[in-house]
């Protein structure tokens, strides 16, 4: 069994990063919203105002003004080569994720609060279609005192193993000894018994096996965790359909020693048996129409932002949002739209940050 990727395609695209913010003082709170800070139903109020697409970010004025942004730099990985890019505004500073290898790109834009700027990336890339030769070759056992089997097969923060996730796993697979083929279990299960839906009621395994519902990120946590249940090293991708747009999308990867990382999408397959609408895209991109395919296979017209999950952002101050999914300085996942900014400053009050992107292909 060995991966190869074929069927280059070059990429040429803008992403570009609208990003806008307003601060509400406590007068403007208490007279707009009938509210104030330390309200437990604050954040249900700004958003039945203001909408859900946005960010919100407590203030307590003991500190200078900061507004902090992490963008998950577009980088090589095994299908997706000779990338260039190039900002219109240089980053701060730029770090490994040395977990993950992902590159996170840091902007410090401090000076830029109660306003609109636009971030810009050109890249240019070269896509590689991943396909996955399958012979009677025995699968090897894991090293497991090696780095990537400890960090992918943890049990992390909305990824948790619990007893109940750990004995579906372990009723997915029963019998079944070659990981390969208890990857395929999980693969299938997963499909078959969630509904898409978007936005999902909330993130994470537990709240997904609960209401069997999820969109394409939460079908991959819940396919990682299962995997890892097992024993199995897995961890999600998230990246952009190649289209205009603002197409982001998310799947997964399990990996099989002396083989390598295999992708895997869950999404695109339960939408290739059940969903019109899908198949449509999927025809108009020129993807492959097979459900079974995208269990070790991948297409070539999409764009990777970043892997793994729980991404820790250094330079952070530590408590990003009482609001949002971070903690301990960790994003859930990276793509430039869903990054999390961090906002504070010298006045009470709250800071409403809206970030709207677009990907324009030439």
């Amino acid at each position: 069994m060995w991966l190869k990727y074929k069927n280059p395609k070059e990429v040429k695209g803008l992403f570009t990063l609208v990003v806008t913010s307003k601060f509400l003082s406590q007068l403007s709170l208490r007279t707009k919203l009938n509210t104030k800070l330390g309200d437990p139903e604050l954040l249900q109020k700004l958003i039945r105002k203001y909408g859900n697409d946005k960010f919100y970010f407590e203030s307590k004025g003991k500190i200078k003004n900061q507004f902090f942004v992490w963008v998950s730099r577009i980088k090589e990985w095994g299908n997706q080569k000779n990338v260039k890019v190039k900002y219109n505004i240089q980053p701060t500073n730029t770090y490994k994720d040395e977990e993950n290898e992902n590159i996170i790109d840091f902007f410090d834009f401090s000076d830029k609060l109660n306003g609109e700027f636009q971030l810009t990336t050109n890249f240019t890339l070269k896509n590689y279609e991943t396909r996955l030769k399958i012979n009677s070759g025995k699968i090897e056992e894991y090293n497991k005192k090696s780095f990537l089997y400890k960090r992918y097969t943890i049990s992390e923060k909305y990824l948790e193993q619990t007893n109940q996730i750990k004995k579906l796993a372990k009723e997915i697979t029963i019998k079944e000894r070659n990981y390969f083929e208890k990857a395929r279990r999980i693969f299938d299960w997963v499909r078959e018994n969630i509904t898409y839906q978007y936005p999902p009621a909330q993130r994470g395994v537990i709240p997904t096996l609960k209401n069997r519902s999820g969109d394409c990120g939460e079908f991959n946590l819940l396919f990682v965790t299962l995997c890892r249940s097992v024993g199995i090293p897995a961890r999600c991708v998230s990246g952009m359909w190649v289209i205009d747009g603002q197409a982001f999308h998310s799947w997964a990867e399990f990996y099989l020693e002396d083989v390598g990382w295999l992708p895997v999408d869950c999404t695109a397959s339960q939408g290739l048996k059940k969903d019109k609408k899908f198949i449509n895209f999927m025809k108009k991109i020129k993807n492959p129409l097979d459900p079974e395919y995208y269990f070790g296979n991948l297409d070539s017209k999409r764009i990777i932002f970043s892997k793994g999950s729980n991404i820790l952002l250094k330079n952070c101050p530590g408590k990003l949002s009482r609001f949002k999914m971070m903690e301990n300085c960790r994003s859930l996942f990276m793509q430039p739209t869903s990054t999390y900014p961090f906002c504070s400053g010298k006045s009470k009050g709250i800071f409403i940050i809206q970030m709207n992107s677009r990907l324009t292909i030439p």
